[in-house]
């Protein structure tokens, strides 16, 4: 029990390693937390450093979840438990990176460590609802519209892959957390204050 609790922690702090506030001091001398919209999450490093540092911080954000879920299988614990074991580590990853103690419990939205968690869990319901979010954002270069469209999605593929009813609950969870993390977003979406992505910064920052 007490290996499991160290290694939930261990899950926790992973998901704390604040990716997009370390890339933002070291390589622009700035903290994100006061720079953009003030989130430590890949889109808004995309504002302030451009795409190369974006997909870096996205790519360790979703291996922060896929890490946690890998852990799980270093505990002692009854076969029948399994589900919800990987389901507790990941979800200790996503608190982390939402409320990360290294950055003052301030973090991003929790999307990108909540795909690799359920990359991790459930595979192929996650691509599917990875390549509606692809679609929705090419054709809006709205990050908040394609992301909640991806999050609705989820519970739903989930169900048509019969993925089972502890996975299909933790992605209404999920969902839930991204519509609440995206509150604000919603508001400008509602009054069409939204802004779409500038892609020439893509060009720009190269």
């Amino acid at each position: 029990m007490i290996w499991t609790l160290i290694l939930l922690v261990s899950c926790y702090l992973i998901g704390s390693f604040p990716t997009s506030l370390i890339v933002a001091k070291r390589h622009a001398h700035v903290d994100l937390r006061k720079v953009g919209s003030g989130n430590l999450g890949a889109t808004n490093v995309y504002r302030v450093l451009g795409a190369k540092w974006a997909l870096i911080v996205l790519a360790v954000d979703i291996f922060k979840g896929v890490l946690a879920v890998g852990l799980s299988y270093l505990t002692i614990m009854p076969l029948f438990m399994a589900p919800m074991v990987k389901i507790a580590f990941g979800l200790a990853a996503i608190v982390g990176h939402n409320w990360s103690i290294f950055a003052g419990f301030k973090g991003g939205k929790g999307v990108a460590t909540s795909c690799g968690v359920l990359a991790a869990i459930a595979p192929v319901p996650t691509g599917m609802a990875f390549l509606l979010w692809a679609g929705v954002f090419a054709i809006t270069r709205v990050s908040s519209i394609a992301t909640l469209s991806a999050a609705f999605s989820l519970p739903i593929l989930m169900g048509l892959y019969e993925e089972g009813l502890i996975n299909i609950a933790l992605s209404v969870a999920l969902a839930v957390l991204v519509v609440y993390s995206h509150r604000d977003n919603i508001r400008r979406l509602m009054k069409g204050e939204e802004k779409p992505l500038d892609f020439s910064q893509w060009r720009e920052h190269k």
